[in-house]
């Protein structure tokens, strides 16, 4: 029988139809291809078909930039969806009388590329829990450096690993996205968390995350500073949400024996999807809280600036792993429901035994 399931840190309702799983399907998900060849701009050897390096981990003292001999390096998107600089053209900027109707801003922001291994075929789930917690400081520290710079309002890393989950480069990488404005989800989730706090005086995800360890059926795996869990309403087959027991508000925050407990689990759950189910596509998301405005300015967003939000009481940062083993057909993309035939309490308990 189906049921309906409601995400208590976004409000989103969520159809539970384990039957759907068992639907016939002719057409098939499709696979990373995991064959170099020659034209990989992201293998070593082809660093001058990327922009200019940021940083790079690995190369011996004195070795120069832009070249091979790196375990990882991080440069700016060739292809950005927002870039430093950027201006409207004086006569396509809008008049006030149509800037209510049809509201626009330049896109300015920042976009850059982690690549965190040079082997071709490597994954998230083929990374040491050493190389993940590398990578985990790399992310840490760019996301520093970005929230800096002026007119960001929210940084957003994420993986998209695998075809279906949107990569159109095989070989593994990270990005990492600062945006002028707040994504709605995050200002979704941020005023649901506000308005908890409100409520009750606590924290939504840190309750949450109690309850959760109590009940311990949707719990795949814990440590002193971080547990991850299938939610109560996975919108994905198997997805998983990643949550430090400390209240934080953004990566940032997190010192390197905090990394190195995620990295900890972090690789027991990427494993533990790899051995169920191969090189499966696959989105990696951090959420933070969105950036604290400068002082005389509002966050730009008309729900959290009624709210005087506080990022740093109100949010409680966390990571979500969102397997692509289904797609989106009319009735997700027409209403914004999704529907998911993997019951999230069965997931975690496949999960928890590694595959």
């Amino acid at each position: 029988m189906s049921t309906l399931r409601q995400d208590p840190l976004t409000g989103r309702w969520v159809i539970m139809a384990a039957g759907r799983g068992d639907r016939p399907n002719e057409f098939r998900l499709m696979r990373r291809d995991t064959e170099a060849g020659d034209n990989c701009p992201f293998c070593p050897g082809n660093e001058h078909r990327t922009t200019p390096e940021i940083l790079a981990l690995g190369r011996e003292t004195g070795a120069p930039a832009d070249g091979p001999g790196w375990r990882m390096r991080v440069f700016p998107n060739k292809f950005p969806a927002l870039q430093p600089q950027v201006s409207m053209p004086e006569e396509t900027r809008p008049t006030d009388r149509i800037r209510d109707l049809f509201p626009r801003r330049p896109g300015v922001g920042s976009h850059e590329v982690i690549v965190y291994s040079p082997d071709h075929a490597a994954g998230l789930a083929s990374l040491t829990e050493t190389d993940l917690f590398e990578l985990l400081k790399v992310l840490r520290g760019r996301s520093d450096v970005l929230s800096r710079l002026p007119g960001h309002r929210y940084i957003s890393p994420f993986c998209n690993h695998g075809p279906e989950a949107g990569a159109t480069l095989a070989h593994p990488h990270m990005q990492i996205i600062g945006t002028p404005e707040i994504p709605s989800l995050v200002v979704d989730k941020a005023v649901r968390m506000a308005d908890y706090r409100s409520r009750t005086g606590q924290c939504l995800l840190c309750d949450l995350l109690s309850t959760e360890q109590s009940a311990a059926e949707r719990v795949v795996r814990s440590n002193d500073q971080w547990t991850a869990l299938t939610p109560w309403a996975s919108r994905f087959p198997w997805e998983m949400l990643l949550v430090p027991t400390d209240h934080m508000a953004y990566l940032t925050d997190a010192d390197d024996e905090n990394l190195k407990a995620l990295a900890e689990v972090l690789s027991f759950c990427l494993r533990s999807l790899s051995a169920i189910h191969g090189d499966l596509s696959l989105n990696l998301v951090v959420h933070s809280a969105p950036l604290t405005p400068p002082a005389g300015e509002e966050f730009g967003d008309q729900r959290l600036d009624e709210l005087a939000y506080s990022p740093a009481e109100d949010f409680h940062w966390h990571l979500e792993i969102m397997p692509r083993l289904s797609r989106p057909a009319g009735f997700e993309v027409g209403t914004g429901f999704t529907i998911n035939s993997v019951i999230p309490e069965t997931a975690a308990r496949r999960l928890r035994t590694g595959g």
